[in-house]
């Protein structure tokens, strides 16, 4: 109940840009003031949300799930989460990258994947490599029907399926 106490009093976050540091791609990244750090390897996050937004800014590339970089965006406090969720502002964008190492300085809050707890001072790495994940692809070939019966003879597996129009098959 106390860790829970402290999440929830506003104070931990509060002056959050002075009380961690972000390298992204080897550089140092000045932070805003904000009060929330939201790293992003798709642009839906909080039950469908956009933080990044959808104007379009010189200094970024558009992002996309496949093109191995982290958006990084901050958010200012809970109002400005609410606004994010509503669609009437974006998140402060930060910056773009492939690998981003965060020091916390200080005992923070931190969720991911929708799991919080307080995090003690610590470096957090987030690697480009550890994005990939395999994805299941529709092929052209026809499919089909597996023997999931071990026992069964190969006669015993013909099954009719009937089509819209009517005709008898056998598989």
């Amino acid at each position: 109940m106390k860790g829970l106490r402290k999440m929830v009093s506003g104070k931990m976050c509060k002056d959050l840009y002075k009380n961690i540091s972000i390298e992204a791609d080897g550089k140092k990244v000045d932070l805003p003031a904000v009060e929330g750090v939201i790293i992003l390897n798709i642009l839906s996050w909080g039950s469908g949300a956009n933080p990044w937004g959808t104007e379009k800014e010189e200094s970024f590339t558009k992002p996309n799930h496949w093109d191995g970089m982290l958006e990084i965006v901050g958010v200012t406090g809970v109002v400005h989460l609410g606004q994010i969720q509503s669609g009437l502002r974006s998140a402060i964008r930060i910056t773009q990258a492939g690998h981003i190492k965060i020091r916390l300085n200080t005992e923070l809050p931190v969720q991911i994947d929708g799991e919080p707890w307080i995090q003690p001072p610590a470096d957090v790495v987030i690697l480009k490599s550890a994005l990939k994940a395999t994805m299941l692809k529709k092929t052209k070939r026809t499919m089909r029907r597996r023997n999931t019966e071990p026992n069964m003879a190969k006669k015993e597996l013909k099954t009719p399926i009937v089509t819209d129009d009517s005709e008898s098959l056998q598989c």
